[in-house]
C-alpha cells in the first residue's frame, strides 16, 4: 500500500483532543462481552454471522467542519473486510445532530445486540459534542442493526439533556468518553455502560460517573438508565475531585456466578498515605435497582510494582482454562527502572471471590524475560489493550500497544506486541510477537509520530472462529489499521488498510482513522 507521510510534526488535532479528554494522552480501550439468547455477535450488524470491521476516525472533516468525526464500516466476508464500506457521521441520513468542528464523533465505539433481535447494534461516542451552547458536554448515538446493516437505520441519541436521562449538562465533562457492554443484571439483554470521567459527583469536580443503560426488547432508552458513582450503594469509596471514576470500563464475569461484573479504572484516585494513585472498582452483578450486589476495590498502593494506574487501558478475557474471566490493565504511565512512563502490564486473574491484589496478579514490562525492547521514557507500554482467541486454541490472548515507542531514531513511530494465553499458565511471554512497521511482512514504513499501536483491537474479521488482532496507527498520514493473523512465535500475515482500501479517497492528515477499533 502506498504510504503518504505527513510533512508537519506539530501536534495533530486528534492528539490535542485526546490530551483534553484524559490529560494523559490515552484513548479508551473498550472491553466487550456479548449478550445471551438469540443475540447476534458484536459488530455483526447485518446478522450474516460475520462481524463487520468498524473503525473510528474522529478527526475527519465533515461538511467543512474539521474534527467533526466519522466511522467507517466494512462488511465482514469469508475473506475478511470488504473492499467497499459505508461512512456514517452526523451528516448521514437518520443520524441526529449536525457535524460541527471538533465534535469527535467516533472517538469510541462499542457493539452488542441490545434488543436481542439477531442484529448487532453500535454505540458511538462524540465526547466533545456541544449540547446547546455548552461545549464539550458529549453525546452518545446508538445505531440499530438490521438486514441492511446500520447505515440509514434506526438511530437514537442521548445526552444529559435528554428527557429522563440522569445527570446535568456541563462544560467539558465528556459524556460517553468510555463505553463497555455486557449483561450486568442477568435478564438476557446486553447493557451499555457509559463513562463520564470528568463529571461532577457528590459536588466534586472530575470525580466521574457511569451511566448504565439497560437493554430491553426495544433497545436502550433513557427511562432504563441509572447513574453509578462512588456515592452509590455498594460502590467503594467516596467521590473526590479528579478521581475520574469510569475513565476506562469493562464488563466480564470475574467471579464465575454467571452474571457480568462492571470494572472501572478510576485512574486519578489518590491513595491515602501514599504517592501512588489510581484504583480498580469491581462492581459485582447483578446490578439492579441502580446499585451492584457488592463492590470490590484494588488500589495501586496494594499491588507491588504499580504506582500509577494513570494511563490505564482495560481488556477482559479467559486467559487460562477456568470459569473466571480475567482482567488485563495497562499501566502505561508506570516508571520502570528510572524511565518515566515506560509502562507496565498487570493481569489480574478472576476467582470465586472476584479480583484481588493478592497472588493472582502477573506483571510484564520491557524488562521482563521474553519481552522485546527495553524500557524507555514515554514508551507507554500497554497504553492500549484488546483480547481474543488469536490462535484458535480456546484460550484468549492479548494484544497491546506502545503508542510512542521509538523505532530507531523515529520517535513516536509506535509498536505492538501479542502475548498468548494458555490453559494452565494464563498470559506468558512464550511465543510472544513484537510487531512494528519494520517487522518483516508488515506493510508500511517506520516514521516519526505514526503512533502504530496507539489503539489496538480484536475482531474475527473473516468469521472463521479465530480472532484477528487489529493495530491502529492514526498518525500514519490519515491513519491505517493493520489486520494480523498470528500464532505463537509466528506472524502469519499482516494487511494494512487505509480509507482508500475501503472505497474512499485517501483522506487527510489528522483524520485519525484507526483511533477507535472493535473489541
Amino acid at each position: 500500500m502506498a504510504e503518504e507521510k505527513a510533512t508537519r510534526r506539530r501536534p495533530k488535532p486528534w492528539q490535542a483532543a485526546v490530551a483534553l479528554l484524559v490529560c494523559a494522552g490515552v484513548v479508551t480501550t473498550v472491553a466487550l462481552t456479548a449478550g445471551s439468547g438469540g443475540a447476534a455477535k458484536p459488530y455483526d450488524f447485518d446478522g450474516d454471522g460475520i462481524p463487520d470491521l468498524t473503525v473510528g476516525l474522529p478527526g475527519n472533516t465533515v461538511g467543512g467542519h474539521a474534527g467533526a468525526g466519522s466511522i467507517v464500516i466494512a462488511d465482514g466476508t469469508s475473506t475478511g473486510p470488504s473492499s467497499t464500506s459505508v461512512r456514517i457521521d452526523q451528516a448521514s441520513p437518520g443520524v441526529p445532530g449536525d457535524p460541527e468542528a471538533d465534535d469527535s464523533f467516533g472517538q469510541s465505539v462499542a457493539s452488542c445486540d441490545f434488543d436481542n433481535d439477531g442484529y448487532a447494534d453500535l454505540a458511538v461516542s462524540s465526547p466533545l459534542e456541544a449540547i446547546g451552547s455548552t461545549e464539550g458536554a458529549g453525546m452518545l448515538t446508538v445505531h440499530y442493526g438490521g438486514s441492511g446493516g446500520i447505515y440509514d437505520a434506526t438511530t437514537e441519541s442521548f445526552d444529559e439533556d435528554t428527557a429522563g436521562y440522569p445527570g446535568t449538562v456541563a462544560k467539558d465533562e465528556i459524556f460517553a468518553y468510555s463505553l463497555a457492554t455486557g449483561d450486568v443484571n442477568d435478564d438476557g439483554y446486553c447493557d451499555l455502560a457509559v463513562g463520564e470521567p470528568l463529571d461532577n459527583a457528590g459536588g466534586k469536580s472530575n470525580a466521574g460517573t457511569v451511566k448504565l443503560m439497560l437493554g430491553t426488547p426495544t433497545g436502550l432508552n433513557a427511562a432504563d438508565t441509572v447513574q453509578i458513582d462512588q456515592d452509590t450503594s455498594h460502590v467503594p469509596g467516596t467521590p473526590e475531585a479528579e478521581d475520574r471514576f469510569g475513565e476506562q470500563l469493562a464488563i466480564a464475569d470475574v467471579n464465575g456466578d454467571g452474571v457480568g461484573d462492571l470494572i472501572s479504572a478510576t485512574i486519578g484516585e489518590q491513595i491515602s498515605g501514599s504517592s501512588d494513585r489510581g484504583s480498580l472498582h469491581i462492581l459485582y452483578g447483578p446490578i439492579e435497582n441502580g446499585a451492584p450486589a457488592s463492590g470490590g476495590y484494588i488500589d495501586a498502593g496494594n499491588v507491588t510494582g504499580i504506582g500509577e494506574f494513570a494511563g490505564s487501558a482495560l481488556a477482559v478475557g479467559h486467559f487460562n482454562d477456568d470459569a473466571y474471566a480475567d482482567v488485563a490493565v495497562g499501566v502505561s504511565d508506570q516508571e520502570v527502572g528510572t524511565k518515566g512512563a515506560a509502562g507496565r502490564l498487570a493481569v489480574f486473574y478472576g476467582g470465586s471471590q472476584g479480583l484481588s491484589a493478592g497472588s493472582r496478579v502477573k506483571l510484564f514490562d520491557q524488562d521482563s524475560p521474553g519481552i522485546s525492547g527495553a524500557p524507555e521514557t514515554e514508551d507507554y507500554f500497554s497504553s492500549s489493550l484488546a483480547a481474543g482467541d488469536f490462535d484458535g486454541d480456546g484460550t484468549d490472548d492479548l494484544v497491546l500497544g506502545m503508542r510512542s515507542e521509538a523505532i530507531g531514531s523515529a520517535t513516536g513511530s509506535g509498536a505492538s506486541m501479542v502475548l498468548f494465553g494458555n490453559a494452565t499458565g494464563g498470559i506468558t511471554t512464550k511465543g510472544a510477537l513484537w510487531i512494528d512497521q519494520d517487522t518483516a511482512g508488515v506493510p508500511g514504513t517506520v516514521a516519526t509520530a505514526d503512533h502504530f499501536g496507539w489503539t489496538v483491537g480484536a475482531l474475527d474479521t473473516d468469521g472463521n472462529g479465530r480472532v484477528e488482532p487489529l493495530v491502529g496507527a492514526p498518525g500514519n498520514a490519515a491513519g491505517t489499521v493493520t489486520v494480523l493473523k498470528v500464532k505463537p512465535g509466528t506472524l502469519e500475515s499482516a494487511t494494512a488498510l487505509a480509507e482508500s482500501d475501503l472505497g474512499f479517497s485517501a483522506g487527510s492528515d489528522g483524520d485519525a482513522f484507526g483511533i477507535a477499533l472493535a473489541h
